[in-house]
């Protein structure tokens, strides 16, 4: 009996991987779009299987629910209506204000005027930033995956896992930042990890989506040609947590001479009224909306920390010392940047991406698999931290998505997963 389970077993398997191997998967996508999706995370090593995630992504763009006014989403969602009354001479005015320094971020202004000219659906406007967004998420997701392959074990997944919900594609409602953020690690990626300087176009691209990764580039470029000194950015480090408002007077100064659109946006997040709001959200936030990161931030370093001082004869090639050297680099950045409200907590993010990528490699080095400190310090933090973005990203999503015969959530009333589930 138990053979005949396990011969059944088997033939389920083979029938499975051989259908999300075949040209099937297309088909299985407009049946059932979900249930494709399942398939190709299941085989994700796979040409197509990765093109299927990339079109389920875009379903999700084009099923997009942007009416919780909270959200910044619903803001572009009505800037696209009323720039679909503007005529056509108005991208004139796009152009000019970027060459003139008056707007700083310029693809996204262009992008909703373009979209603008075809349609004032907020969605085909949510799936074109989800398909700009997905394509860089997936390409970063596919280089660690690609290590995975080599040594397979469960801590590895575990964090590979939390790499992939700590600005998963539902964070689109902020729709400039995380796409910035996705384009820049893409690229710092290969500049610090193989000092491939070709990528340094790629990271300053981002500063057309998002003006503040500017500031991210200079420390890549201060990073890449001081090297490797972490006998000035240990230090560092830790006086970003004791005393960064030294630097606030140089980020004042630095804003204000800019002039521009850079020192207009400063302004923005400096002014009394914006910090009061600020502080208000943190104090009408839940306990775990105020504790999850900072939780999430000290667990990626005390895990930092005990690789660098009893394994660190692992972490020994250029790539991995180049990548803890930037880490604490950008750390330091981060943490002096939180002086201004909005913008360092945002590149929080990124040394957050940073540190889990730093720890993933760790894990796939080891052929044992059996790193339990990882799992020890972090699966609390990163199990809470990522229940925190499905919650906040659920507001977006579209439950109908989830349900068999593809496009079926255009033809219903939107219903979000937030009201389905909360």
């Amino acid at each position: 009996m138990y053979t005949l389970v396990q011969d059944i077993e088997a033939s389920l398997n083979k029938r499975l991987l051989y259908v999300s191997n075949s040209k099937y998967y297309l088909i299985l996508f407009l049946v059932w779009p979900f249930l494709a999706f399942l398939f190709a995370v299941a085989n994700y090593s796979q040409k197509n299987a990765k093109l299927v995630v990339y079109f389920f992504l875009l379903y999700y763009g084009f099923s997009f629910i942007s009416s919780n006014p909270h959200m910044d989403s619903a803001g572009y969602a009505e800037k696209l209506i009323k720039t679909a009354a503007l005529p056509f001479a108005d991208i004139l005015r796009i152009v000019d204000g970027f060459f003139s320094g008056t707007t700083v971020d310029i693809i996204e202004p262009l992008s909703r005027f373009l979209i603008s000219r075809f349609t004032n659906d907020p969605t085909v406007y949510f799936a074109f930033w989800t398909g700009l967004m997905g394509f860089f998420y997936l390409k970063t997701i596919s280089l660690l995956h690609d290590r995975c392959l080599v040594y397979k074990n469960w801590t590895s997944y575990i964090v590979l896992g939390f790499f992939i919900c700590i600005a998963p594609i539902t964070t689109i409602t902020g729709i400039r930042m995380p796409t910035a953020m996705w384009i820049f690690f893409y690229g710092a990626y290969h500049v610090v990890l193989y000092r491939d300087k070709r990528y340094l176009l790629l990271t300053l691209s981002a500063c057309l989506v998002h003006w503040s990764f500017a500031t991210a580039n200079a420390v890549l470029f201060i990073y890449y040609f001081v090297g490797n000194r972490n006998i000035i950015y240990i230090p560092l480090t830790v006086l970003s947590f004791i005393v960064p408002n030294l630097l606030a007077p140089v980020f004042k100064t630095l804003a204000n001479s800019a002039g521009g659109a850079v020192q207009n946006r400063y302004k923005g997040y400096s002014n009394k009224d914006y910090v009061a709001s600020m502080q208000d959200s943190y104090e009408g936030a839940s306990w775990f909306l105020i504790l999850f990161e900072n939780l999430i931030m000290y667990c990626l370093l005390a895990i930092i920390i005990i690789i660098q001082l009893r394994y660190r004869h692992i972490m020994k090639s250029k790539s991995e010392r180049n990548l803890f050297s930037f880490t604490l680099l950008f750390l330091s950045f981060a943490n002096f940047g939180k002086i201004i409200p909005s913008f360092g907590g945002r590149f929080s993010v990124v040394f957050y991406l940073l540190a889990t990528l730093y720890i993933y490699i760790f894990t796939t080095k080891q052929r044992t698999g059996v790193f339990n400190f990882v799992k020890l310090i972090g699966i609390f933090p990163m199990l809470l931290f990522s229940a925190v973005q499905f919650r906040i990203g659920s507001e977006s999503i579209n439950t109908w998505i989830f349900y068999p015969g593809l496009g079926l959530s255009k033809l219903i009333s939107e219903l979000s997963l937030t009201e389905l589930l909360f």
